[in-house]
């Protein structure tokens, strides 16, 4: 547990403590024991000190996150100063979610290996705008080696709103910034799904709670539901459907439509790590094939279908 330079922290549950020092300098003990008195305001204390190191801020990056069957996150992958709260174990948090589904998916027998190609492709683009933002702020400058500077972004879209770009999205529009507050999303495919209250036949829920058990697929139009069977059956993915409107219901139905960014006949298709994967604003002529075609593409299925149907 570290402090404030100078300031003793508690350590360990054993009554053990810590003083940290902003500073390299070599110290006796002498030394270093009346610096403990001067931090603690007292000298009738016995002080046994028993072991002094050194920590230095560093800041690096694997090269690659995956090498056949190994992959790295977490620190392993990269490692991140903690000039900024919690960027370094979101982060590194933040990678073993992204690579749990996706395993899963593959040693299932639903995906084909090719879906752990895009944990890489979304998680290294992640760590390094991290770096960067720590860079950018003013906290951070002093101790971090220069980088392309980058606009600031806003603690909450570090959290919340980073935007994937990979296979296992589809459509992510151009010119999206590689962050944003939840609030300034808007639906938009390799976003994190919106949080919205909704009113179910008992309980009030939100959103999210329909999220990170498997692929799920949210529209007002039952035709969806039909089309989603299909693309389930056609390619060996389990797919949860929710009506928004039937069992479900938003505090209006224009609130779904805008935080999702669809039409009244519009779908959105949530990843198993509540991500949005794909959506289609309106109802398509062919909704079954056409969620068939996405569901396959961004899930790498594995039970792909012959004939003029498949894709």
């Amino acid at each position: 547990m570290f402090s404030k330079p100078g300031v003793p922290s508690s350590a360990a549950s054993d009554g053990r403590w810590m003083l940290i020092l902003p500073d390299d300098t070599e110290r006796d003990e002498d030394t270093l024991r009346a610096l403990v008195v001067r931090a603690i305001g007292r000298s009738d204390l016995d002080v046994d000190i028993i072991t002094t190191g050194r920590w230095e801020v560093t800041a690096a990056m694997a090269e690659r996150y995956t090498q056949g069957r190994v992959f790295l996150a977490g620190d392993a992958a990269h490692t991140l100063p903690p000039s900024r709260g919690g960027y370094g174990a979101n982060t590194g948090i933040e990678d073993a979610h992204n690579l749990a589904w996706k395993l899963a998916a593959v040693l299932s027998g639903e995906s084909a290996p090719a879906l752990l190609d895009t944990y890489e492709a979304e998680r290294r683009p992640v760590a390094w705008l991290c770096y960067q933002q720590l860079f950018a702020h003013a906290d951070g400058r002093a101790a971090m080696v220069p980088t392309e500077e980058g606009p600031i972004l806003d603690d909450n879209a570090m959290a919340f709103g980073i935007l994937y770009r990979s296979a296992a999205v589809l459509d992510v529009p151009e010119g999206l910034p590689p962050a944003a507050r939840p609030d300034e999303w808007a639906g938009q495919p390799g976003t994190r799904a919106p949080h919205l209250w909704l009113t179910g036949d008992t309980n009030r829920l939100s959103t999210l709670d329909l999220f990170q058990r498997g692929w799920v697929l949210l529209a007002e139009n039952d035709a969806w539901f039909a089309a989603a069977e299909q693309a389930a059956e056609r390619t060996g993915v389990t797919v949860t459907c929710h009506q928004i409107g039937g069992r479900l219901h938003p505090d209006s139905p224009d609130t779904f439509r805008r935080a999702f960014g669809l039409c009244p006949d519009g779908a959105t298709l949530v990843r198993p790590d509540g991500y949005i994967a794909w959506r289609s604003r309106d109802l398509p002529a062919r909704p079954a094939d056409t969620l068939t075609q996405a569901l396959g593409r961004m899930s790498f299925a594995v039970g792909r279908v012959s004939g003029a149907e498949a894709w």
